[in-house]
């Protein structure tokens, strides 16, 4: 590469100086030759004029005279001299008899002298039978006039341009082999440093970033030096930095409990950390290989190819009974660049074997314990119910301690049915009845139903319903229950002259409820665990009011059973709201 550029630019040189040579060479000698061609012209005319003089002293005689004066002239002046009466009869002519000679009134240069000018003429000569340069000038003398002719033949003019050609040639040859030199010179010095730049690269190309380039001048292959040095620096300070996040990166990939595989399109494994090589009890190096021949689960191989097809991600639990029944969470997602193009699937287990058993573990315990005090606390709801209708000495304090017995065992009963329903939302074997529901009617029925219960007189209760009545495809017993227990809360937690308000909007594919009350409030650092389990809170107002804890960690696992999600948003002592997102469409 590198000689194929000093010959490109050692030829361009050439070429452009030959060039410039030939057109300065050629243009030099077309100038020389019209310069001597004029010199001569004026030279035979001068002499023309000269011997137009000469005639002046001559007195009228034979035509001897004539012959001899062109005679003289031209022994003088080696040139062919004419001498042409105003009819153009030759007078005399020093190279031919002037009386064997035809008239020459119709040779233009003749013609021009015979009307008072200078002629010029380059023809070709019948007399002589070579190419001649022909001036003729007028004279007069006495009564007679005529012209002139001086002629001279070509070959003589040819000879000395030959002469100006080889002087010219020779300047070129010299001037050419100066060119090369100079060529070779100066390609030397532009090549050069190209030449160092060129052996940098490779060098860096091979992994050398410490080269630089010596090279230091203020044009501009000093400023690509040192743009070239600059870029080395900034290219390896970069490779030292990526280095170091790589290290850092596969420290964390090599060392995290979770399983990391990487499958390109072709269903190759590309990368695995020793994690998932422990999940999926394989060992030894699996990149390279197929995903079929590694995984041996069905249900998530049929995952990673449902990913690859619609490119969206896809997080399930798996049962890897291949691995010794160990449950995982895998979540698969498409690896896609910046022009949404898939280059392959990133699948990240998390072995959850022993957070399953844990969770199944108070599950029972919960269920236990509910059933266990089910039926104790129904005597005891027996009893009291009893204990309030006898009669005795001490009536008012029978009735009262019998009064607490009752609400307490319903405050149990309460809390043990909310701890079953959690349980069984939690187990997830139950089935949801998914049917066109017109939510505007569910949400009626659910203000109806708040209206019939103990509700304190001063608070208000509003609907405010969507300008359409959209119909959904839910469970309308689910969401009745979603909807009376955010406004059983509401109302509990609202001051006495508060309002709560139902809203319903429309947006599109989803639908919003909005349960809006005027209570106490939620502190902000509260608000992410209100939707757990017994959290309460004002644990001294929940206790007055009889709330179980359990109210909004239900509601929302009956959302995510209904495809939906709540968020709330609240200030303390302005009250809160409450929203509910429900889609329109749902499968099951």
């Amino acid at each position: 590469m590198r000689k194929s550029f000093r010959r490109k630019l050692t030829g361009s040189y050439l070429l452009i100086i030959l060039t410039l040579l030939l057109i300065a060479g050629g243009m030099t000698y077309s100038g020389f030759k019209n310069y001597y061609l004029q010199n001569l012209e004026q030279q035979m005319t001068r002499e023309a004029y000269l011997i137009s003089d000469l005639i002046k002293y001559m007195q009228p005689g034979p035509e001897d005279e004539y012959h001899d004066l062109c005679t003289t002239a031209a022994r003088d002046s080696e040139m062919r001299v004419s001498i042409i009466d105003q009819n153009g009869q030759v007078l005399g002519d020093s190279n031919f008899d002037a009386n064997l000679m035809e008239t020459h009134k119709s040779r233009p240069e003749v013609y021009k002298a015979l009307h008072g000018q200078n002629g010029v003429a380059l023809r070709y000569s019948n007399t002589e039978k070579v190419y001649m340069l022909y001036v003729a000038v007028p004279y007069s003398h006495q009564d007679q006039s005529g012209a002139v002719r001086l002629a001279m033949p070509l070959s003589d003019l040819t000879a000395i341009n030959q002469k100006i050609l080889m002087i010219m040639l020779l300047a070129l040859l010299i001037s050419a082999v100066l060119a090369v030199l100079l060529s070779l010179f100066m390609v030397s010095r532009i090549s050069g440093p190209l030449d160092e730049i060129t052996a940098a690269v490779r060098d860096i190309s091979a992994g050398n970033l410490k080269r630089r380039i010596s090279y230091h001048s203020d044009d501009e292959m000093g400023y690509l030096a040192y743009a070239f040095n600059d870029m080395s620096e900034n290219i390896e300070q970069g490779m030292i930095e990526l280095s170091q996040i790589k290290n850092r990166f596969q420290a964390l990939l090599e060392n995290t409990v979770n399983g990391i595989i990487m499958i390109d399109t072709q269903g190759t494994i590309t990368y695995s950390n020793p994690a998932s090589l422990k999940l999926l009890e394989v060992q030894g190096n699996i990149t390279g290989r197929s995903q079929m021949d590694i995984i041996n689960n069905y249900e998530l191989i049929e995952i990673i190819g449902k990913v690859k097809t619609e490119m969206q991600p896809i997080s399930r639990e798996i049962v890897l009974h291949q691995a010794g029944g160990k449950t995982i969470e895998a979540n698969i997602v498409p690896i896609i660049d910046g022009e949404s193009t898939s280059q392959g699937i990133l699948a990240v287990l998390n072995d959850i074997s022993e957070l399953k058993k844990l969770d199944q573990v108070r599950k029972d315990f919960v269920a236990n314990v509910s059933h266990e005090l089910k039926t104790p606390l129904a005597s005891i709801s027996g009893f009291a119910e009893t204990l309030m209708h006898e009669s005795g000495e001490n009536k008012e304090t029978i009735s009262e301690f019998s009064r607490i017995i009752y609400e307490e065992a319903q405050r149990l009963k309460i809390l043990i049915n909310s701890l079953l329903e959690l349980s069984r939302l939690e187990a997830d074997n139950s089935e949801i009845n998914l049917k066109p529901t017109d939510i505007d009617a569910v949400l009626r029925s659910a203000l109806n139903l708040i209206h019939h219960q103990q509700l304190p007189e001063t608070i208000n209760l509003e609907y405010i319903p969507a300008a359409s009545k959209p119909i959904i495809d839910s469970d309308t017993d689910l969401i009745m229950q979603v909807v009376t227990n955010l406004l059983d809360n509401a109302v509990k937690y609202s001051s006495l002259s508060g309002t709560v308000k139902l809203q319903l909007e429309d947006l599109g594919t989803n639908i919003r409820i909005n349960v809006i009350d005027t209570g106490i409030g939620i502190p902000d650092h509260e608000q992410q665990r209100i939707f757990e389990r017994f959290y309460r809170v004002d644990k001294a107002r929940s206790r007055k009011t009889g709330g179980s804890g359990l109210g909004l960690a239900i509601t929302k696992h009956l959302l995510e059973k209904l495809g939906g999600s709540i968020t709330v948003a609240s200030k303390p002592g302005e009250g809160s709201v409450f929203s509910v997102y429900l889609p329109k469409q749902r499968s099951i």
